[in-house]
């Protein structure tokens, strides 16, 4: 038996998201039926990936690993996805990694960003991979709001009401604003995340760059424990998962 770790890079916009559900298209779905055809096996292979990405989010570096007991060379196993995978999805890198590695459960970091588009009009080559908006935006403002959440704090106010995670607990390691061009870049980066944390994060230091609210708001809302209180989800077509980090021990030499 093998364990084979995979790196993806997709555009999500026309999948309801990471996980498999009936009667609609996911990632998963097209990532294991072209698993099971490099592997030559009519049965599905289990894929998992490092976290569920939602409905329209996109992946610079969203990782999965599978297991399989059939020989097949990194480099073959590569091609012969990409081969059989839509022109949105796309195999970046294969590798074999430790029997005991597990995309979900090995992983020690990530680093999502969430892409604003600042001005009017919009934009016909970016479209489905950022979010417009008109107003002006106070940046040093958001930079000081958003350091807010740095460190580990329950984020039950910026959990999704649906999220099933057993603890609202997380660590963040950073969390930037950064300026590129006319875009408005927002970069977290942590141990784990809940259900649209980012997104709803995103949403609630938008009020700060609006003028709406200020800085020192997002470290009371954490507080408040309360989703009621903060701003809204921004849309999933914004939001990126750039990259997961895990031991570097996980692969095999």
């Amino acid at each position: 038996m093998r364990t084979w770790r995979l790196v993806l890079e997709y555009d999500g916009g026309g999948y309801c998201g990471w996980q498999r559900q009936p009667d609609v298209l996911s990632i998963q779905e097209q990532v294991e039926d072209a698993v099971a055809h490099v592997l030559g096996v009519d049965e599905r292979v289990a894929v998992i990936a490092s976290g569920r990405t939602d409905a329209g989010v996109h992946a610079l570096g969203q990782v999965c690993s599978f297991r399989t007991s059939i020989e097949r060379r990194p480099h073959n196993l590569l091609e012969g996805m990409n081969s059989h995978l839509p022109e949105d999805i796309a195999v970046l890198e294969a590798a074999e990694a430790h029997l005991d590695f597990h995309a979900q459960r090995s992983a020690i970091g990530k680093l999502y960003r969430y892409v604003i588009r600042q001005g009017p009009g919009r934009s016909a080559l970016r479209r489905g991979r950022h979010w417009g908006v008109r107003w002006p935006l106070h940046i040093d403002d958001m930079r000081a709001g958003l350091a807010h959440v740095v460190g580990t704090h329950d984020f039950t106010s910026f959990r999704a009401a649906g999220c099933s995670a057993n603890s609202p607990v997380r660590r963040v390691d950073r969390a930037e604003v950064r300026v590129v061009d006319d875009e408005i870049w927002f970069e977290i980066y942590g141990g784990g995340f809940l259900r649209h944390m980012v997104r709803n994060l995103v949403g609630s230091v938008l009020e700060v760059g609006r003028g709406r609210r200020e800085p020192a708001w997002i470290g009371e809302l954490l507080a408040l424990r309360d989703r009621r209180e903060g701003g809204r989800t921004v849309p999933g077509c914004g939001l990126f998962l750039v990259r997961v980090d895990y031991p570097p021990t996980s692969l095999v030499p």
